[in-house]
C-alpha cells in the first residue's frame, strides 16, 4: 500500500510542479485514508520529502540546460562571458594608458644630453 502511495504522489513532473507544502498536505491526507501507523506515516513523509527534493533539483538542472541550450541557440552572451569580456577590456585599456603615458627620463639620460648640449667644436688654431 504504502509503495502504491509513493508512486501516485512522486510522478515525476507533477510532483515538481507542486511546492512542499501542497505536496505534503496530500502526503498527509493520504496517510489519514490510508489508515496508516505514525511509524509507517514518518517513513512515507520523509520518503516523499527525499523523493520531492531529487525531482525538484534534477527538474532544476534540466531547466539550466533548456535555458543555455536557448541562449547559444539565439547567440545571447551569458553573465560569465560578458564578465570575461569586462576584465579583458579593463586588461587592454590598461595597457593602451601604460604604452600611451610619457617614459620618465633617468638621471643619468638626463645628463649625458646637457654634456652633449654644452659642448662646442673646438676652433682650429691659427
Amino acid at each position: 500500500m504504502i509503495e502504491q502511495l509513493k508512486k501516485a504522489l512522486t510522478t515525476g513532473v507533477g510532483l515538481a510542479l507542486k511546492t512542499w507544502t501542497e505536496v505534503e498536505a496530500a502526503g498527509k491526507e493520504l496517510i489519514k485514508k490510508a489508515q496508516l501507523s505514525e511509524k509507517d506515516a514518518g517513513q512515507f513523509l520523509k520518503s516523499l520529502k527525499e523523493n520531492y527534493e531529487k525531482t525538484q533539483k534534477k527538474m532544476e538542472g534540466q531547466a539550466n540546460r533548456l535555458v543555455k541550450d536557448l541562449l547559444k541557440k539565439a547567440d545571447i552572451a551569458t553573465s560569465d562571458e560578458v564578465k570575461s569580456l569586462r576584465r579583458e577590456i579593463q586588461g587592454l585599456r590598461a595597457e593602451l594608458k601604460a604604452a600611451k603615458a610619457p617614459k620618465p627620463r633617468s638621471a643619468a639620460s638626463t645628463r649625458t644630453k646637457s654634456a652633449a648640449k654644452g659642448k662646442t667644436k673646438a676652433k682650429p688654431a691659427s
